[in-house]
């Protein structure tokens, strides 16, 4: 299955939050017990373009909701690094990654798109 496409807005000095559900071809949520996500925030949609903002279960940006078997993830940027974003249009992708060790490990990309910053005019 290929990747969705979804842009996202991201209000500077303010606390990003969004709340995704992974759901297989039939739309029934796959439980994630043993998956782990992560996010990069790019200047262009390509890895070596320099990164703007990781986010992953290792730093906090990334979590799941449970129960694991409601197939949904949390992003979350506090506003305290939503602040040090400079206002522009990035680019993103979304992958999800088997974390159970199992081999060959399983890696879907769900979302790519464009990531904007707002900027902040209260502060």
């Amino acid at each position: 299955m290929s990747a969705g496409t979804a842009n996202l807005l991201c209000e500077q000095g303010a606390t990003f939050e969004r709340t995704l559900t992974w759901k297989d071809a039939n739309g029934t949520a796959i439980d994630i017990t043993n998956y782990e996500a992560r996010m990069d925030v790019r200047f262009a949609a390509t890895k070596e373009a320099d990164l703007v903002i990781s986010l992953t279960f290792a730093n906090s940006r990334i979590s799941r909701v449970a129960p694991n078997a409601n197939g949904k993830f949390k992003l979350l940027i506090s506003a305290t690094d939503t602040t040090a974003l400079t206002p522009s249009t990035y680019f993103y992708d979304l992958e999800v990654y088997s974390s159970d060790g199992s081999s060959p490990q399983i890696v879907q990309r769900l979302l790519k798109g464009k990531f904007t910053v707002e900027a902040e005019v209260t502060g």
